[in-house]
């Protein structure tokens, strides 16, 4: 959910608030890498973490509108990316007062450290929030971030922009404090790599929540730090003004830079009109990161890193029953996925077959071809077909599905 403040996701933290004096020696440590000027003093203070929890829940009330959150979960169910009865607002709340150990508010411009963490990690936590507070000063993230709002996919991309930079000065600053830096290639992969999730004892809520929001979570941090390295590498100091002024607009862009080098954007396969009966609740787009993830979770590791790279765009549709029009409120899924040629059309349209069966319980066949595939489910009649370079897919419909689109 979009609009909540940036927070980082640290193990340790401190126990006493840092001095003004060593808020602007950082400050001015994170204007000497990346040319950004420091325009204002930023206020912080020391927050508990149950103040986090309802700052939280503030935020989410001021910020995300109750229809948004609705779609969102809506989209995770349809997926199969959440259970039915999923509360994405609750979790979402409980995750990031579990993980918090300091964040900065965009809306306020200040920075808030939280009281109960230990002192090893301090100075870490410190740079990557006050690396946001920099960048706000001079691109106002809130507008930034706002300019995607309508768009899952381009939304998770700007925000890969701003962690992945704070995640990269983060490191950046440390390293140069050890007489080294990210400009040595070896050192840099090696710490950006992704960091093995051992969070299990430490994150009891991380680690009970559904895999979408695990690695979605994880994503803009980890694959947006390589991100921010590789336009580093090719631009050097203009990289981190370059990412603001000419923003990635998918997942895709994050994760191969080279295809954002070359301004390669997602398709945008058509979907049919709502039926009779039916109208639009929400759209977006599938991306390489959510389709890596629905691979992961039904079919295997393997499958979902070798496949999703060649998804080169998707959309996808919930349509929602008038009132006046059902006496049982239905929700449908119309999705059309276009892959890099036809083979991975074909791996994706045996893939998504171990999908549906692994989404819903009771699938039963009634047809089965080459291309093409229908059947029921307890979530209602179904149909995918893979034309050329397509697979699209129809979900959710009370009645067996006629004709094509």
């Amino acid at each position: 959910m979009g609009g909540l403040a940036a927070i980082v996701l640290l193990t340790g933290g401190w126990q006493a608030a840092p001095t003004a004096s060593e808020i602007n020696g950082i400050l001015k440590e994170l204007s000497e890498i990346t040319g950004f000027p420091v325009r204002r003093q930023l206020p912080f203070s020391l927050i508990t973490r149950d103040q986090v929890n309802r700052y939280l829940r503030d935020e989410i009330r001021v910020s995300v509108k109750p229809e948004d959150i609705r779609a969102q979960e809506a989209m995770m169910k349809k997926f199969g990316f959440a259970p039915a009865g999923f509360d994405l607002k609750q979790t979402t709340i409980d995750l990031l007062t579990e993980q918090a150990a300091a964040f900065y508010d965009f809306r306020r411009r200040k920075l808030f450290i939280s009281e109960w963490a230990a002192v090893n990690m301090r100075d870490t936590a410190i740079v990557h929030e006050l690396a946001h507070a920099l960048a706000d000063q001079n691109f106002s993230i809130r507008k930034f971030s706002h300019k995607a709002a309508a768009d899952g996919e381009m939304a998770m991309a700007r925000e890969s922009v701003v962690e992945g930079q704070a995640s990269w000065l983060m490191l950046e600053v440390e390293a140069r404090r050890n007489g080294k830096s990210l400009a040595d290639r070896d050192l840099a992969h090696q710490l950006l790599a992704d960091s093995p999730e051992s969070r299990d004892a430490q994150y009891p809520v991380y680690s009970k929540a559904p895999l979408y929001l695990r690695k979605t979570l994880l994503f803009p941090y980890e694959a947006g730090g390589r991100f921010q390295q590789a336009v580093f590498e090719r631009d050097g100091k203009a990289s981190f003004a370059a990412v603001f002024a000419h923003a990635p607009v998918s997942t895709s862009q994050i994760e191969h830079p080279e295809r954002y080098f070359a301004g390669d954007a997602p398709v945008n396969p058509a979907l049919p009109k709502p039926g009779a009966g039916m109208k639009a609740f929400v759209k977006g787009s599938l991306g390489e990161l959510e389709t890596r993830i629905l691979l992961e979770q039904y079919v295997n590791a393997a499958t979902a890193e070798s496949l999703a790279p060649m998804l080169r765009g998707s959309q996808f549709r919930l349509d929602e029953s008038r009132k006046e029009h059902s006496r049982e409120h239905r929700m449908t899924l119309v999705y059309a996925s276009e892959w890099a040629d036809e083979a991975a059309a074909a791996r994706y349209f045996v893939a998504y077959q171990t999908v549906l069966r692994g989404k819903w319980h009771g699938v039963e066949m009634t047809s089965q071809e080459v291309d093409q595939f229908a059947g029921r489910s307890e979530d209602g009649f179904f149909r995918v077909v893979r034309k050329g370079r397509e697979v699209r897919s129809e979900e959710g419909f009370g009645e067996r599905i006629p004709g094509a689109w």
